[in-house]
């Protein structure tokens, strides 16, 4: 009799420790669900510019590029036409200006806006179109809400340019492709005409034009222009992944001294 309470014993207890057991396993995997689908709250989610698996350097550039992109509209009063385009934000000899493109600049410069998370800045003076470089330099009062490019210091100097022009060397920019973003694109040097185009592996559409283009170590090597385009037995094809970029030494930066306001 004694035996059989004894083995009786046991057996509950084991039945127990089984439940116990178990039920540990589910509060486990029901913890595990619970982290795995968690969503933080709207106000804690934001594009994350230090991203651990980046070198240093790169996190830098990324953040560099994200903080100094603007979207630009300008109007042509006679025809109504509205271009929309991207442009950095540069700091040069105390005074503030958008560095973009000159086909993105339909109008004059009291029909240019620069925008920014629905903010419109005015355009103080134009002070360079140059169509043969495809740039132009607008006078702007200072954006807060925004980074400067340092102008001279984050432009490569002397030898630095060896590095923006190395083949598979990482770049990033920011802009508005399709007036969606800002939005950031990495790619890789993929080559170079000379020193008139630096030609990237990467990704580009309308309304990138004018973005900065920043290598991996945070300087601001020039301006997206274009798109390549080529031509087939079908017909005309448009390589959105070769964007051509402008080298920045093509821009006249004394003119930000000598005919700022």
């Amino acid at each position: 009799m004694i035996r059989l309470i004894n083995l009786i014993k046991k057996n509950s207890q084991r039945i127990v420790y089984s439940i116990l057991f178990a039920s540990l396993m589910v509060l486990t995997v029901y913890s595990s669900i619970v982290d795995n689908t968690f969503v933080p709250a709207i106000s804690e989610l934001s594009i994350d510019e230090r991203a651990e698996f980046h070198s240093t350097s790169y996190q830098k550039s990324i953040k560099k590029s994200r903080n100094s992109a603007v979207r630009l509209i300008s109007v042509d009063g006679n025809s109504g036409m509205v271009s929309t385009f991207s442009g950095t934000y540069v700091k040069s000899y105390g005074n503030y200006f958008v560095v973009t493109v000159a086909h993105g600049m339909a109008g004059p410069c009291e029909f240019t806006k620069v925008v920014y998370n629905r903010e419109l800045y005015d355009c103080v003076k134009v002070i360079e179109i140059n169509d043969m470089q495809d740039y132009a330099v607008i006078q702007v009062d200072e954006i807060k809400s925004r980074t400067a490019v340092r102008i001279p210091q984050d432009l490569p100097r002397n030898k630095q340019w060896h590095h923006s022009f190395t083949a598979l060397s990482e770049v990033v920019y920011t802009g508005y492709p399709n007036s969606i973003g800002p939005l950031s694109v990495g790619g890789k040097v993929a080559g170079a005409n000379g020193t008139e185009f630096i030609y990237l592996d990467s990704y580009a559409w309308e309304g990138s034009s004018g973005a900065g283009v920043f290598d991996s170590k945070g300087k601001y090597i020039g301006y997206v222009v274009a798109i390549d385009v080529g031509s087939t037995d079908f017909g005309v094809q448009v390589l959105n992944n070769v964007v051509l970029v402008i080298p920045a030494f093509k821009i006249d930066w004394t003119k930000t001294i000598t005919e700022a306001e």
